[in-house]
């Protein structure tokens, strides 16, 4: 089990290869903040709510709301309760943006990211070389970028 936070699935759903979340984890929980951020567009929310429905996808509210407000103070919504709910539950967090993974691991959350996430993936031959290139051409085609070094870092064995 493990916390997300919006960025990692707003990216998958949108180059269509959330199956790369099934194949690292079981069961994803997220704040009430996170899914408002990624249900924002229509085909997110349809996608997000049936995985919600298979039980994939759960959503948690964070207890501290002091704590919440405090990291809120220096990161944004779903980022600070995606945090609050890693510390609660004692969990690991996905997230990919650098300010949050900072403040997540001086908080003591273990985070992992995308480019985490596919390494994993190929180092336990879950995932062959044409296929993680693949997802990165795909990604490289988003918004989200993967220097060349990042794909040799991740296709390294």
């Amino acid at each position: 089990m493990i916390i997300s936070d919006a960025t990692i699935l707003i990216t998958l759903i949108q180059i269509d290869e959330f199956k790369v979340l099934k194949f690292f984890t079981k069961k994803i929980i997220i704040p009430l903040e996170v899914y408002h951020e990624v249900s924002k567009k229509i085909i997110a929310k349809k996608f997000l709510d049936s995985e919600i429905k298979d039980g994939f996808i759960k959503i948690e509210n964070y207890k501290d709301k002091t704590l919440f407000k405090e990291i809120n103070f220096l990161l944004d919504k779903g980022e600070s309760a995606s945090i609050t709910l890693a510390i609660e539950k004692n969990l690991p967090l996905i997230i990919d943006e650098k300010k949050g993974r900072r403040f997540a691991k001086s908080q003591g959350v273990e985070t992992i990211g995308l480019i985490g996430i596919l390494r994993f993936l190929y180092m336990e031959s879950l995932f062959k070389k044409d296929e993680i290139t693949l997802i990165i051409d795909k990604l490289n085609n988003s918004y989200f970028r993967i220097s060349q070094e990042l794909l040799d870092m991740i296709l390294k064995s």
